[in-house]
């Protein structure tokens, strides 16, 4: 049961070297060529990237350059509210003092103006 293993012809192996070296040839030459155009597609796509961040950038230094004008800060908000707060007592307390004084002239009763 010994079968022969069938060797190739000498005249041959020249002819099938040539083919397989073409084979690799063509695979590397189609490696490269999707290697190179995936490097060009990857350098346009970084240089509208670069460009969209440049933009970015100038949009985000005029948001800032913009935020004294458009917002107040939350310490000059408290400050300001605290202020106005303090008017407001002030008026209340002056027009409280007012109808006492006109409850005196008019000889009502300070008690009853003052609710």
């Amino acid at each position: 049961m010994s079968e022969a293993v069938q060797v190739m012809p000498s005249s041959l192996y020249f002819p099938a070297l040539l083919i397989a070296v073409s084979l690799l040839g063509s695979a590397v030459l189609i490696i490269g060529f999707f290697v190179r155009y995936w490097m060009t597609n990857q350098e346009k796509k970084d240089e509208a990237q670069d460009k969209e961040i440049k933009d970015l950038r100038g949009d985000l230094a005029d948001f800032k350059a913009s935020l004294p004008l458009e917002y107040v800060l939350r310490d000059d908000f408290i400050r300001a509210v605290a202020s106005l707060d303090l008017k407001v007592d002030r008026i209340a307390r002056d027009v409280g003092e007012i109808s006492k004084g006109l409850a005196r002239l008019l000889g009502g009763n300070e008690k009853d103006v003052c609710k």
